[in-house]
């Protein structure tokens, strides 16, 4: 694709990171409680310098090929057992996605709709998008993000009179626990996700602004979460955010005008369906491009990923318990494998890079 470039690619960062937490924030308020808002903050300086960083490697070194890099760092076979790690949690994404998709629905608007009518309704079409080509997934995603942002901006209007900031005070009331600490770590786990976006900057043709337009988007990402965690706490206490599945669909159900104007379910569920959907299609494609790099194809390869993740997503949305006790382990799968292994890998990349050219 000669037109996809790092501005494109500014919107792809924002759909693999937004969604999820926005969508069940209680998987880590449960850890920080009250203070959660603050755990966002502190998990997003780190994000921000972890993402600079690497941007920085890359440009530095002028290798952007994420699998060129994972074999360079630490040889073939052990650099291919850590980019099928990766795979492994795209493909675990891809589920989360397709699960909470369906679960949010099922729960919070239609009761009497089952689980498995959302799925069917959702990964067959995902797939057909994430079988075109790049342009199908650019266009998506840009039309849809567009889409969510009008959407989020709109809601955080319409529900700015019924939060009361003294809902997110006193802060540190039991000190710097270990549930502070275990929800910075899930936050972390969670903003792991733009790595997901790292295949894709093969794809670009000109580099030349990637760091400038990648800063503009982790920033937009970083205060769109600090908006939404802040204002869900402002609307609900939060030992009540706690005990709800999806705060953000229950928050907007106070909007209302006049006694019957009540628009909040729309816009929320375009946030939901619409971000997951780009979420998912943008993790499949990615997926795809490691598999390949792998020497894992298959004539029917798209259909089977799809098979898999429906049953996968069907096992895991089908009991609310069960899909957030797998959401609250997910969470750490990602720190690790989106998080801490790329970072050692690229550590490792630019020390044997410096050493050659230091020998050179």
């Amino acid at each position: 694709m000669d037109k996809f470039n790092t501005r494109h690619l500014g919107f792809l960062f924002l759909a693999a990171a937004i969604v999820s937490m926005k969508t069940y924030p209680n998987v880590f308020t449960n850890n920080g409680g009250r203070d959660s808002w603050i755990a966002v903050i502190i998990a997003s300086a780190i994000i921000f310098v972890y993402f600079v960083a690497v941007l920085k490697l890359c440009k530095r070194t002028n290798t952007y090929d994420m699998v060129k890099i994972y074999r360079a760092a630490v040889g073939e076979k052990l650099g291919n057992f850590l980019l099928g790690l990766f795979a492994l949690t795209l493909f675990l994404t891809m589920v989360e996605s397709a699960a909470v998709e369906a679960s949010s629905m099922h729960t919070n608007m239609l009761l009497e709709t089952p689980v498995w009518f959302f799925l069917l309704l959702f990964v067959f079409p995902a797939a057909y998008t994430a079988g075109r080509d790049l342009v199908g997934i650019v266009t998506v995603t840009v039309i849809g993000i567009s889409l969510i942002i009008f959407a989020g901006t709109s809601l955080a209007f319409l529900t700015s009179k019924y939060k009361e900031s003294y809902l997110l005070f006193p802060v540190f009331q039991n000190g710097v626990n270990k549930g502070f600490l275990l929800s910075i770590l899930q936050i972390l786990g969670l903003y792991g996700s733009v790595t997901i976006v790292f295949p894709y900057l093969t794809e670009i043709k000109s580099k030349k602004h990637l760091l400038r337009d990648s800063i503009i988007s982790i920033l937009f990402i970083i205060q769109m979460q600090i908006v939404s965690i802040t204002g869900v706490l402002m609307s609900f206490d939060v030992e009540r955010v706690n005990n709800i599945p999806y705060p953000k669909l229950l928050q907007t159900q106070l909007v209302s005008h006049f006694r019957f104007m009540e628009a909040g379910e729309v816009y929320v569920m375009l946030q939901i369906v619409g971000g997951w959907y780009i979420r998912y299609v943008v993790a499949f494609y990615a997926l795809i491009k490691v598999l390949s790099a792998l020497n894992i194809r298959h004539k029917y390869h798209i259909l089977i990923i799809t098979c898999l993740t429906g049953v996968a997503a069907y096992f895991a949305g089908n009991n609310l318990f069960r899909l957030f006790k797998l959401l609250d382990a997910y969470t750490y799968i990602c720190f690790v494998n989106l998080l801490v292994i790329p970072a050692i890998i690229f550590m490792i990349f630019a020390k044997k890079s410096q050493m050659v050219k230091s020998e050179g």
